[in-house]
């Protein structure tokens, strides 16, 4: 191992000459040691590798800056559209107002809504405000996604009521396919309509305002009457819920359902099939829960069937 040290040592050790020869002048000698040459040219790969390295990096920067510029742009151009697509979802608001004046028809809110659902809308609306009321550009990702979905879930109930007034108008002279007049479901009636003991229990009675059929899980459920779907989704307590306006005074309601095979905004006729029956929500088994509205009042189902 000595040796070889001394062997590299001395071979480092020794010079070399170095030999310019200009075309014109005297030429220039150079005695430089081979370690020093070693030396140089390291410094020389070091730094044009390091060079190299901070270009490339320089030239990530500058294209990484203009693709976030470029990203912002567009965001900004989302924002606007997004921006004007809400006021003229609000400007269908007024239009719906006036259209339902002219009509005769009530207002542009849900109708007839069973206790308890009416304040979750108010409170959903209330979420709704405050978001609109905030500056895009202000926005985090998640409320950005949230906007998105609030002006979607708008749309669909502007959509919902326009359908509302054109099925409105089309069948204001047939005031007998809006009222329900069929079962909708062939099960049995397990409970009735009016005050009974509470089934989770409770020795205190409850008022119960609709009818009660127990059947099997998956049987069919039907709506009794023409109409048009103003909810269908999940509702607190009631579950997978359908709720339809039939106009004229009348909804009816359909609760603790699964397979719900309609959407806001649906038009429906008499013996359409809905959903199927489960025991979705606060409930106590395989039932449907269904009730019955007119002019804002829940009235006994079984006035309406057979």
């Amino acid at each position: 191992m000595r040796k070889i040290i001394n062997s590299l040592s001395r071979t480092l050790g020794e010079r070399v000459d170095i030999l310019i020869m200009p075309r014109l002048g005297s030429s220039l000698k150079f005695k430089v040691r081979i370690v020093t040459l070693i030396i140089i040219g390291l410094l020389w790969v070091t730094i044009t590798l390091g060079s190299l390295f901070f270009f490339v990096r320089g030239y990530d920067y500058h294209i990484t800056k203009a693709d976030n510029q470029l990203m912002q742009l567009k965001m900004r151009l989302i924002a606007d559209e997004l921006e004007r697509g809400r006021r003229y979802l609000d400007l269908t608001h007024t239009t719906d107002q006036q259209m339902r004046q002219m009509l005769g028809m009530p207002g542009n809110k849900l109708i007839n809504l069973p206790k308890g659902w009416e304040n979750e809308k108010e409170k959903e609306n209330l979420r709704a405000r405050e978001l609109f009321s905030k500056d895009l550009k202000d926005l985090s990702a998640e409320e950005f996604e949230s906007y998105i979905d609030t002006i979607e879930d708008h749309a669909k109930e502007r959509l919902a009521s326009f359908q509302e007034i054109a099925w409105y108008y089309a069948n204001r002279r047939e005031g007998f396919n809006s009222t329900p007049s069929i079962r909708p479901s062939s099960a049995p009636i397990s409970s009735g309509f009016g005050y009974r003991l509470d089934p989770f229990g409770r020795r205190l009675s409850k008022r119960h305002n609709g009818v009660d059929f127990a059947g099997k899980p998956d049987s069919p459920i039907v709506v009794t009457a023409d109409g048009v779907v103003r909810h269908a989704g999940w509702v607190p307590s009631y579950g997978q819920a359908i709720l339809v306006d039939h106009g004229f005074g009348y909804s009816t309601l359909y609760a603790h359902t699964t397979q719900i095979q309609v959407k806001s905004g649906d038009v429906v006729k008499r013996g359409d099939k809905i959903a199927t029956m489960g025991s979705s929500g606060h409930s106590t088994g395989t039932h449907l829960h269904y009730e019955v509205w007119k002019d804002g009042q829940a009235v006994n189902p079984r006035n309406y069937f057979k």
